[in-house]
């Protein structure tokens, strides 16, 4: 199955959801990819929010978890990509995408009262909404709607990304982000210890919540996980304010 052959979620005559989700994918995915790795959280929320996918600014080969299931379904992308630039520049890349993808909703979005609330993403979609989020903190993306609380799953890690963060402050200050998140992680991922590592080095505990499940580098899709991770993302929407 393809990207295009997913069937939109609800009956056509459900009312749509004002609060939307801005959906970040991983590493050698896409949007059209992360929607269908999303199906089982999509369609517990799909009363609560809209969904708004966005595309990485660099073509890429597959990544992790994308093959063989998702075989024929590029093109893929990510979003870092080895080059010699500049983390600015990297950043840059990355604001230029979701702001193309942000736009591109807001011109077409099925309600004028929609809006985008949070965030939701996977690996390195997760690192480059880490960056987001501390641009929203210093106040450098204007363009962005206010992202209220994220979910960040099997998050992926650079040390350039943390170095990016950590040149705002002081040498003795951390930089932490005060913005509510659920930090979902997988027990066998690869990618487990640089997720505590961020999780530990930039977020703000009493805003921060951990929750595992028994898997490895994949959105969780077990009935019990999936459950866990609707009403840690449902618990959310009390920090939206109203319009």
């Amino acid at each position: 199955m393809t990207a295009q052959q997913v069937e939109p979620l609800g009956n056509r005559g459900d009312p749509i959801p004002h609060k939307t989700l801005l959906c970040i994918h991983g590493a050698g995915s896409s949007g059209d990819i992360f929607r269908i790795q999303l199906t089982k959280l999509r369609t517990a929320l799909q009363h609560e929010f809209d969904f708004v996918f966005a595309n990485g600014p660099h073509l890429s080969s597959p990544g992790p978890g994308v093959l063989p299931w998702f075989e024929g379904a590029g093109p893929y992308y990510s979003w870092f990509k080895e080059e010699d630039v500049t983390m600015e520049q990297r950043v840059e890349q990355i604001n230029d995408a979701v702001h193309h993808a942000i736009s591109q909703w807001d011109a077409n979005k099925k309600s004028p009262h929609s809006r985008i609330v949070g965030v939701l993403a996977f690996s390195e979609g997760s690192l480059a909404t880490t960056l987001l989020l501390w641009q929203q903190k210093m106040s450098r993306v204007s363009w962005l709607p206010t992202l209220h609380f994220a979910v960040l799953i099997c998050c992926f890690f650079r040390r350039e990304a943390t170095q990016y963060i950590s040149a705002d402050v002081g040498e003795d200050e951390k930089a932490l982000i005060n913005v509510p998140t659920l930090h979902i992680h997988g027990r066998r991922d690869f990618c487990l210890a640089g997720a505590r590592r961020l999780v530990a080095n930039h977020y703000l505990p009493e805003y921060a919540r951990v929750i595992e499940f028994d898997g490895s580098h994949h959105v969780p899709s077990m009935r019990h996980d999936v459950e866990t991770a609707v009403k840690g993302i449902l618990d959310y929407t009390r920090v939206i304010p109203n319009e």
